[in-house]
């Protein structure tokens, strides 16, 4: 079809106004989408959306032809139930057995969740998807709100912007994001020898397959609220992405694990009662300014579960840390009796939250 065909019908199905004040650029941005192979049935859908000048770049993530859950499970040899269970414990939508969705990339998943199928049990499977699925849906959301900030919002503050920039833009970081998947494969792996010799070292004299010896703590930030209620959302997303990289890198340089971050909290675990000794208080040092940060320490038994720890030392840990004064680091009996390097305080018997009899704690001083 040439060009002045492909005008004539974009104009009759409503994508193309030549009297529109942006007409030369909605051409050139059509032409450019249709040079990339998609179809007015796709324009309409992506116009009516207001999404357009993303419909190259969106159909890039996953292209290629659609196959039913159920063609894809006699394809892979994938029970249909286990791969319905699968997407719903990675937080993927539902798709229905005979509507076409899944992509050649999601066979190449499946095949492989079909294949540990075979060594793990049912149970466990499902749950490292449901861990998979939250870790990548935040690295996602991350990806995304990071082309928002330093692509589109700069494009649209330096002037009049054309779709056809846009959409390129779109495209190019699209492409960025399939290459950047080949990261995930060697951070994987780096992260796995990593956390297995941690497993060993803290169940080096155990042979209880339940629960293992760590110690567990939580560092806060106080006057949080207080601090953050003037400040600028931009201003509050770099406050808290600040104690995030600080927390992340001062618990990875003296050997342990963010858990989680909770907000103005992060959660961490080590194998050793002195390299949490010193996590924490290289944390309530890093405190953002305007801000003091609290901690509890508690060393013990705990459960491991989904990338996660639970159990009673972890809630004792939390509880200590509620309960520390700004610029103080709490510890239960355990870990003051097994750092003889540092020096603790006498705190006290205290009643916490959700423990009957009250606790013996020390203060971490140095």
């Amino acid at each position: 079809m040439t060009g002045h065909d492909r005008t004539a019908e974009w104009t009759a199905v409503g994508l193309y106004d030549p009297a529109a004040p942006n007409a030369v650029e909605r051409l050139a941005l059509l032409s450019w989408t249709v040079d990339h192979g998609e179809t007015v049935e796709q324009m309409l859908a992506a116009c009516a959306e207001g999404q357009l000048n993303s419909l190259v770049g969106d159909l890039s993530l996953r292209p290629g032809p659609r196959l039913t859950p159920r063609e894809m499970a006699v394809l892979v040899g994938i029970d249909l139930q286990l791969l319905s269970d699968v997407r719903r414990a990675s937080g993927l939508p539902v798709v229905a057995p005979d509507t076409a969705g899944l992509t050649d990339d999601d066979r190449r998943m499946l095949e492989l969740f079909h294949l540990a199928d075979s060594f793990f049990s049912r149970d466990e499977l499902l749950r490292l998807a449901t861990v998979m699925g939250s870790s990548l849906r935040r690295v996602a959301d991350a990806a995304g709100e990071m082309f928002l900030r330093d692509v589109e919002a700069p494009l649209k503050a330096s002037g009049p912007m054309f779709e056809l920039e846009m959409a390129k833009a779109n495209l190019a970081a699209i492409e960025l994001a399939r290459a950047a998947t080949g990261v995930f494969a060697p951070m994987f792996l780096a992260h796995l020898e990593v956390s297995t010799q941690r497993t060993r070292d803290a169940r080096r004299n155990s042979e209880d397959y339940d629960t293992m010896p760590l110690a567990i703590g939580f560092v806060d930030l106080s006057g949080f609220t207080e601090h953050t209620g003037g400040l600028s959302p931009v201003a509050l997303r770099d406050l808290i992405g600040d104690f995030e990289s600080r927390a992340n890198a001062i618990v990875g340089d003296h050997d342990g694990r963010v858990v989680k971050m909770i907000g103005d909290e992060v959660m961490f675990s080590a194998v050793s009662s002195p390299a949490a000794c010193s996590i924490a208080l290289a944390l309530t040092a890093a405190a953002p300014e305007g801000t003091t940060a609290r901690g509890g320490l508690a060393f013990g038994a705990v459960i491991a579960s989904g990338g996660d720890l639970y159990g009673p030392i972890v809630n004792l840990a939390s509880r200590i840390a509620d309960i520390a004064v700004p610029g103080e680091v709490l510890v239960n009996q355990a870990i003051a009796d097994s750092v003889p390097g540092r020096v603790f305080e006498p705190a006290g018997r205290r009643q916490l939250k959700g423990f009957n009899d009250p606790v013996r704690l020390w203060t971490l001083t140095s």
